[in-house]
């Protein structure tokens, strides 16, 4: 069995935080989930993780800007910005972007597993 990679998972909804977080663990990911952004941001500072899925849910909420400024930071793993919202385009400091409502579970595995593999090759070719 292979191991899990970690990742972390940020969002504001806790209802789709937790149903975000229950689905990714069922895949090869161990899932630090987190509702908080300066928790987020300390964690993602921390080299441990794989990859950062920073979901933004609602238009016009305060996650929004929060989200910008975690992105401004000078991250060190690759990130990938789920924006349900559609309002946070375009953001140029992300990895990958998935807009929209009808982004699904299938869509953020994806990216994630293209993201997971780009970081590892990353390291092998250093």
């Amino acid at each position: 069995m292979r191991p899990k990679k970690p990742i972390l998972l940020y969002c504001a909804d806790r209802e789709l935080l937790s149903a975000t977080a229950f689905a990714l663990r069922l895949q090869p990911y161990e899932v630090t989930a987190i509702d908080d952004s300066r928790s987020a941001a300390a964690v993602m500072m921390a080299s441990g993780v794989a990859c950062g899925v920073l979901i933004h849910a609602q238009q016009g909420d305060f996650a929004g800007r929060l989200i910008h400024r975690l992105l401004e930071s000078d991250l060190h793993i690759p990130v990938l910005l789920v924006d349900r919202a559609g309002d946070l385009a375009p953001v140029r400091y992300a990895d990958m972007v998935l807009y929209g409502r009808n982004t699904s579970m299938k869509h953020i595995i994806s990216a994630l597993e293209v993201l997971c593999e780009r970081k590892r090759m990353a390291r092998s070719l250093a």
